[in-house]
């Protein structure tokens, strides 16, 4: 049974199939493969400059086109920082205008109260009524008083005397109902 079984062993270096115990001479085999652990080759200064040489072409960046599209956005993004900058600026001097308008608001309703004070001190009725008594004035009596009933509607008539004014008066109120006719249908 013991040969039906087929082993593979990889050939690849530092790699262990199964346990080192069964392959007493592994660590040899390694140690003859002379690319793992060749000692390193002293290099003549030549080689060295043209190593360092490639390697410094090979540092060097092609230059590169900008596409339209980066140009475009950057551009978009400046002109939105500035806007955002002045709404800010405006923002700013709205806010200290409002501040102002409720600093005065407030001056203005004090005012207002003192003016209120005043006004109220100037129309005091018991000032009025001593004052009124000083200058003589008295209230009137009931024989002064007269009472106009005004239930009734608008009327007035006008009468002047002779026949040539009841003509004019026609004429002048026939020529005010024509103006006033006129003036409705302009």
């Amino acid at each position: 049974m013991a040969s039906a079984v087929k082993r593979t062993r990889y050939r690849t270096p530092g790699v262990v199939n199964g346990s080192l115990a069964y392959d007493l001479d592994a660590l040899e085999r390694r140690l003859e493969q002379p690319e793992i652990y060749a000692p390193p080759k002293k290099k003549s200064s030549a080689e060295v400059i043209a190593k360092a040489h490639e390697h410094t072409k090979a540092m060097v960046r092609t230059a590169e086109t900008v596409s339209a599209t980066a140009v475009l956005g950057f551009t978009a993004l400046t002109v939105m920082l500035v806007l955002l900058v002045f709404c800010c600026i405006e923002l700013t001097a709205l806010s200290n205008s409002v501040v102002s308008m409720q600093k005065e608001l407030s001056a203005l309703q004090a005012e207002q109260v003192t003016l209120q004070a005043q006004y109220d001190q100037a129309f005091d009725l018991a000032k009025v009524k001593a004052a009124a008594e000083e200058a003589g004035m008295v209230l009137p009596s009931d024989s002064q008083l007269y009472y106009i009933d005004i239930s009734l509607p608008d009327s007035a008539e006008v009468f002047t005397g002779g026949e040539t004014g009841a003509w004019r008066q026609r004429l002048e109120s026939l020529g005010q109902v024509i103006q006033t006719a006129v003036e409705y249908f302009r």
